[in-house]
């Protein structure tokens, strides 16, 4: 029998909210109301909630964290011991936004957009896909800088983007692109992808309010504990979410945790000596030489019958 999860909720959700929760939930579901706001009144976060919250996780007293309300600087309050690379996954019903340079100018991006950049974050995205949604062979949109595809020859597109997902390709990772910002949501033509990487986090809140309905919520990614934050009106949602991240991690960590023994070993190991030892049938002694293997001479031969 599985337990109920423990959900810690982080910030300023009202009583009624969480007690609603627990009713739907279940009797024996802890969703635990932190007294210490994550956001102050100037909109910073306060690391206190989060750090209390992290230290309950690593004690196994939780599954998740849920914060509220959304906020863009959510990152920056997580120790680093929590995760260095942390990436924030707009999850939607319909589709996965993410960025590659956060909350930046168009211009800052431009000035400082690097192929390595989009590989790393592409990368990340490719890892939280698999391993927190569960999508076995993700494929990942990777958009264009501007609102079209420019073909000059010192283009972003051209000199940056596209490189990008041509080494992508080759790692293994399902990239395309890149493909026009502006038209990427138009007619439902992110819905050919499993998540689509835009440059900076305009693109992304642009698109996010096309999509965005009560539903949608954040995950933060590249962080030891399951965590989202969403707005008081998807709390539920976002404790779903947080709950099956936490269940699909145990799973897709588990099978990697005691790998097999290797069944045979290689060639330079100690079985080779007496396998490459044994003649075989039409073998070439010239063709095949190699060290503590004794081979029959055809002058051997000829004084052997003499004999």
């Amino acid at each position: 029998m599985n337990k109920q999860p423990h959900i810690a909720i982080v910030g300023n959700a009202p009583t009624e909210k969480h007690e609603m929760l627990n009713a739907l939930l279940g009797d024996d579901t802890l969703v635990e109301m932190y007294d210490i706001a994550l956001y102050g009144t100037d909109g910073q976060p306060d690391t206190e909630a989060l750090i209390d919250a992290l230290d309950d996780y690593r004690e196994g007293m939780l599954d998740g964290i849920v914060c509220l309300p959304l906020s863009a600087s959510l990152r920056k309050a997580v120790p680093a011991e929590a995760g260095s690379a942390t990436m924030s996954v707009f999850i939607h019903s319909a589709s996965r936004l993410a960025s590659v340079k956060g909350q930046v100018s168009p211009n800052e991006v431009a000035a400082s957009l690097t192929k390595e950049n989009i590989i790393e974050r592409a990368t990340l995205l490719f890892n939280a896909l698999r391993r927190d949604l569960r999508i076995q062979n993700p494929r990942i949109a990777i958009t264009s800088l501007g609102s079209d595809i420019s073909t000059g020859e010192s283009s972003p597109e051209i000199n940056i983007i596209a490189p990008a997902v041509s080494e992508l390709v080759k790692s293994g990772i399902q990239a395309f692109g890149p493909v026009a910002s502006s038209k990427c949501f138009d007619n439902e033509n992110f819905s050919a992808y499993d998540a689509v990487l835009q440059m900076y986090d305009g693109q992304c809140n642009e698109a996010f309010c096309k999509l965005a309905d009560d539903k949608s919520t954040t995950l933060l990614t590249g962080v030891s504990a399951p965590i989202a934050q969403t707005e008081p009106e998807a709390l539920f949602s976002a404790i779903t979410l947080v709950t099956d991240v936490a269940h699909n991690r145990k799973n897709y960590d588990l099978p990697l945790a005691n790998p097999l023994q290797k069944l045979y070993r290689e060639k330079k190991e100690d079985g080779d000596k007496a396998r490459f030892a044994v003649k075989k049938k039409g073998f070439n002694p010239a063709e095949h030489r190699r060290e503590n293997v004794t081979y029959i001479k055809e002058g051997s031969k000829s004084e052997a019958k003499e004999g």
